[in-house]
């Protein structure tokens, strides 16, 4: 599996210590440079590729600047440019994007189900990071779709 992350899985990965567990889950994981500089200090893990873009992508994300960030569109025209399997992103907006130019969309709970999937992660330690997430680190799910994870998780 190729994926291309957005700025927000790798600041909500990150926090909950889960980087080096995706690395193990997927084959290839590439950034844009415009997500490097959105992160500034944050360290990323040697399994992820730092890539530029193509002049005519980036062209497009400079014009296509607006509603959506820069490290959003940019992942977007990666994961074209790569032909991705999955595009990593978590806000509502930019995931209509990505569907109207026909990319398949994981967010960083979908990534947190591989990683357990997988046998990298347990429920509970899904859970758990799930938890922290959105209690102590701004992550917004809303209670239907905590409940739906919760369900798939431990099969209540």
């Amino acid at each position: 599996m190729n994926i291309v992350l957005n700025t927000s899985p790798v600041i909500f990965l990150g926090k909950v210590q889960c980087l080096d567990d995706l690395i193990q889950c997927v084959d290839k994981i590439s950034v844009p440079q415009q997500v490097i500089n959105e992160l500034g200090d944050e360290h990323l893990p040697d399994g992820i590729q730092i890539k530029t873009l193509s002049v005519t992508s980036s062209a497009y994300v400079q014009g296509a600047l607006g509603r959506l960030h820069e490290g959003e569109l940019a992942a977007m025209a990666l994961a074209q440019e790569l032909s991705a399997d999955f595009v990593v992103l978590d806000d509502l907006l930019a995931r209509k994007k990505a569907q109207q130019l026909g990319l398949k969309i994981i967010g960083t709970v979908g990534l947190l189900l591989l990683m357990n999937k997988r046998n990298r992660l347990t429920a509970e330690q899904v859970w758990q990071h799930l938890t922290a997430l959105t209690q102590e680190h701004g992550m917004y799910l809303s209670p239907a779709l905590m409940a739906t994870v919760k369900q798939k998780l431990f099969m209540v």
